[in-house]
């Protein structure tokens, strides 16, 4: 889970499922050859990648993995390891269409490819079909921010920061992770302490470390 949660990306996407991307690399018995695309450029356009119903699926499965106690040094019958906090603690499985729908609303967002008064609309809706990425937070707090809802704000960013501890890893892989999380706290701490947001550039440039 972990390990396709950190390296998995758009490119993946298009290498094994071409423009369509209908085809799979972690579903088993969907990776069609004859969809692989394998001149496809790394790293592409590094839109986030559909990997999370594959990771939701997983979970339920982490879910059940139990430990003889003679291994696990534990006194009961059987020992039940730590569960991975995703997805409601692997209760819950992220379908693929949710999936699409909700990567595709993001990705509107970050290519400007909607109008400036949809943007709120539309992350709000990314969130409603996939609650468990921390990105669409992030940009609804920065949205918040910028109509001085310092509330709404305030917490957008407390729930991107409880999903970046959760994950450790980006959904989008543009950016490092730490670079996600130190925005984040400048987010969650100029909301707080209802900072307004900047009519100079200059200072949002300049935001620096927070406490």
């Amino acid at each position: 889970m972990a390990d396709v949660a950190d390296q998995y990306f758009g490119w993946q996407d298009r290498l094994f499922g071409g423009e369509t991307q209908t085809n799979s690399m972690l579903i088993p018995g969907e990776d069609d050859i004859s969809q692989h695309e394998s001149t496809a450029l790394w790293p592409g356009i590094s839109q986030p990648g559909l990997w999370m119903n594959y990771v939701s699926q997983l979970g339920l499965v982490a879910k059940t993995f139990r430990l003889d106690h003679d291994v696990a040094g534990n006194n009961n019958n059987m020992y039940y390891g730590n569960i991975p906090p995703v997805f409601d603690n692997c209760t819950k499985v992220l379908t693929r269409e949710d999936e699409y729908i909700a990567r595709d609303l993001y990705w509107s967002v970050v290519m400007n490819s909607i109008e400036e008064r949809e943007v709120i609309q539309a992350l709000e809706a990314s969130i409603r079909y996939n609650p468990w990425t921390f990105e669409p937070h992030v940009m609804l707090a920065q949205k918040y921010l910028h109509a001085n809802k310092n509330e709404m704000a305030k917490e957008a960013a407390e729930r991107a920061l409880d999903l970046q501890m959760i994950w450790g890893t980006a959904y989008d892989k543009r950016l490092s992770f730490p670079a996600w999380v130190a925005w984040t706290r400048v987010l969650y701490q100029r909301a707080s302490e209802s900072l307004g947001w900047p009519k100079n550039s200059w200072d949002i440039n300049n935001f620096g470390m927070v406490r």
